[in-house]
């Protein structure tokens, strides 16, 4: 995973987050080898609303240009095959007892995200649609500024305050997204919050969602919705700390 001495260039401010286990959302693509990574792409470009037939089982195959830039071709998913009741909520599952990590199987790749998630309780889950390309190597250094600039330098979350977890991970090329392995990993910690970057994280997550929620208070946990990375990245550093302001709920 790379020299100890690679460490020296961090920044102070952000060498606890490194130290913490974050490097491997924080840190550039090539701080995170992939062995046998045939999918080579920085991210997928999303738009901050989509149709409210939003299907979490739908893989996206990103639409990766030459230059391995970001595609503009939004996600899109659509209507479960059951819908809960608006009234009684199925999500997040509840169990008797917190699990704990290393009974907790996962198949690939998600237990090497479990892996990576080195905060002992969390306080808060954070999750996007591009976190699992940014925890299979394929990170994309825009994306690590505005999380940066958002949790460390304006709402100075001591480490430990968040786990990095995705609602989407890469099958076969294409980003699946997977609301099960999200709520089952979420019972791990079972953090009083999950903050959601984007609408379309939070329809993997919790369907049910009306157009436009951005506070959503569950049985266990409370749903906080910011814009999404992909709309955060295009912002001055300022305007950045203003739309995720939300998050400064989180009590650390």
């Amino acid at each position: 995973m790379g020299s100890p001495s690679s460490r020296l260039k961090t920044a102070e401010q952000f060498r606890p987050w490194v130290d913490s286990g974050l490097k491997y959302v924080l840190a550039p693509q090539d701080a995170v080898q992939t062995a046998g990574a045939s999918f080579h792409t920085a991210g997928i470009k999303t738009h901050g609303q989509q149709d409210s037939s939003v299907r979490h089982s739908a893989a996206v195959k990103p639409n990766v240009s030459q230059s391995g830039q970001e595609s503009s071709s939004p996600f899109q998913a659509g209507t479960p095959a059951s819908q809960a009741s608006s009234q009684q909520s199925s999500f997040p599952p509840t169990p008797p007892q917190q699990p704990q990590r290393n009974t907790v199987q996962f198949p690939k790749p998600w237990d090497r995200f479990l892996s990576l998630v080195k905060a002992p309780e969390p306080k808060v889950v954070c999750t996007y649609l591009e976190l699992g390309l940014d925890l299979d190597g394929h990170s994309d250094p825009r994306r690590s500024k505005v999380l940066k600039n958002t949790l460390g330098t304006h709402l100075k979350w001591p480490p430990g305050t968040a786990a990095f977890w995705p609602c989407a991970a890469l099958v076969n090329g294409a980003l699946q997204p997977n609301p099960t392995l999200f709520w089952k990993g979420w019972e791990i910690w079972k953090t009083p919050y999950v903050a959601c970057f984007g609408t379309e994280a939070l329809q993997i997550l919790y369907p049910q969602a009306a157009a436009g929620q951005t506070v959503i208070h569950l049985e266990h946990v409370t749903l906080l919705v910011v814009p999404p990375l992909s709309e955060l990245v295009g912002m001055l550093p300022h305007d950045q700390q203003i739309s995720t302001e939300l998050l400064a709920q989180v009590r650390t």
